[in-house]
């Protein structure tokens, strides 16, 4: 079991920086909610690749790129509400759903 410990603090830490990113972004604070975004980012890279090597999250694939392109679109355009609605209603979601999914385990 401690063989997913990394696992686990992986999917809290970008479950809680997306949180955060989204409220401060929601706020006007700019500069902290990148700062999250930023380690939101590196932690979903690494579920991913965790994914990709142990297939334990239960997601599909296709489906988180397609969230990322529309995230892409966001950053491209600097379209910090688009972005943050992507966050919110996308990517937040699917961090919640892999600490319930996680923790019932």
């Amino acid at each position: 079991m401690n063989e997913f410990t990394p696992l686990k603090k992986k999917s809290d830490r970008l479950h809680n920086s997306l949180r955060a990113s989204i409220q401060h972004f929601r706020e006007g604070n700019d500069q902290l909610g990148w700062d999250n975004f930023q380690n939101s980012m590196e932690d979903l890279q690494n579920l991913l690749e965790f994914e990709q090597y142990f297939g334990d999250l239960n997601y599909d694939i296709p489906k988180i790129t397609t969230d990322l392109q529309a995230l892409y679109v966001c950053l491209q355009n600097k379209d910090i509400i688009g972005m943050t609605d992507v966050l919110e209603f996308t990517l937040f979601p699917l961090a919640n759903q892999w600490v319930i999914e996680r923790d019932g385990k």
